[in-house]
């Protein structure tokens, strides 16, 4: 009776208390994924386009876990990045983002690493206008609540061209 109740025992073990690995993201999730968070990106753009530092983080998750690198070199958490995008869109007249290329790549458990290169033209309030021809951001999504929440960020760029109002 021993041996068979210690061999169910390490059975039980072994297969019933062993953690389970997040599957891999098919290809037919995967597209649908592409296309759900490209939605979610062109949203960002329009909404930067507006000046809106509400609307833009809705697509941030609001979580201790959160983190921006930017392109300044700080890490800031989500408080930090509502509280610096708002103070940023005070200094701004016009901001626009373009798409040059987003690369996907897919983790187990609903997680994509999105890679994001454009280019950011922003005028100030004082009329001087910018230009950074390279900008490139690493998002990190997770599916929250049946919804793509961007759980890190990570921003980089080319030293902007200034350019100086005509007089």
């Amino acid at each position: 009776m021993k041996p068979t109740l210690l061999i169910g025992l390490a059975v039980f073990l072994l297969f019933g208390c062993g953690k389970q690995e997040p599957a891999q993201m098919t290809s037919q999730e995967q597209d649908v994924a592409k296309k759900e968070i490209g939605e979610v990106l062109n949203q960002q753009l329009q909404t930067a386009g507006k000046l809106d530092a509400e609307a833009l983080l809705q697509s941030y998750s609001n979580s201790p876990d959160f983190i921006l690198l930017t392109t300044t070199g700080s890490m800031v958490d989500y408080q930090g990045t509502k509280n610096g995008t708002a103070e940023m869109y005070k200094t701004l007249a016009a901001l626009k983002f373009t798409t040059i290329k987003n690369e996907f790549r897919f983790l187990p458990g609903n997680i994509v690493i999105c890679a994001w290169l454009g280019k950011c033209d922003f005028t100030f309030k004082t009329e001087e206008h910018a230009t950074i021809d390279s900008y490139a951001i690493t998002f990190v999504f997770r599916k929250l609540d049946n919804h793509w929440k961007i759980i890190y960020s990570h921003e980089s760029a080319s030293p902007p061209a200034e350019e100086t109002p005509a007089e």
